[in-house]
């Protein structure tokens, strides 16, 4: 009978522990590196305006701090000059935002939650050459910045920053 208790107390030791190593764990995403779409709305999408030029987006969750969001749109900047085979390129324009969306009701019950994400748009010129010193090598930005994505450890007060900034864009009580 003891050995069949004991059995049963080691049994819910690794559940316990794991369950007490999640307690204090902040679950608020923020956006990784990758594209956009309907489904998720966070990542990055870009817009082919010629051979060398492209814009790019980044688009955040609600606790991606700026920084991370220019960080996603700069590393694609650099990962489409290398698919291109271009050696360098260059940020002409940084432009800052927020997506605001509304709450969204079904006419047979049901809604989806408003929110608002934080957002980044880049002009890029791409190179073969560098024409002049603005422009970085494309294949050791884009290591660099994938790196860095990879590694960042984003903590629960700069989400909560990044939060209150996404909702003052968007006129929403902080």
């Amino acid at each position: 009978m003891q050995t069949a208790k004991r059995v049963m107390i080691l049994a819910f030791i690794p559940a316990a522990v794991l369950m007490g190593g999640c307690a204090g764990t902040d679950l608020k995403p923020v956006a990784s590196f990758g594209a956009s779409n309907m489904l998720s709305p966070s990542g990055y999408a870009e817009t082919k305006i010629s051979d060398t030029q492209y814009q790019v987006k980044a688009t955040g969750t609600e606790a991606t701090p700026k920084s991370r969001i220019e960080k996603i749109a700069r590393a694609r900047a650099a990962q489409i000059a290398v698919e291109q085979k271009m050696k360098y390129y260059k940020v002409t324009n940084v432009q800052v935002g927020a997506l605001c969306e509304k709450k969204h009701e079904f006419y047979k019950g049901g809604a989806t939650a408003g929110g608002t994400r934080q957002t980044v748009m880049l002009d890029v010129v791409y190179a073969k050459e560098a024409s002049d010193p603005s422009f970085v090598s494309a294949k050791e930005s884009f290591e660099a910045l994938n790196g860095e994505l990879g590694n960042d450890v984003i903590p629960s007060e700069e989400k909560a920053v990044a939060e209150q900034e996404a909702r003052a864009a968007c006129g929403q009580q902080i």
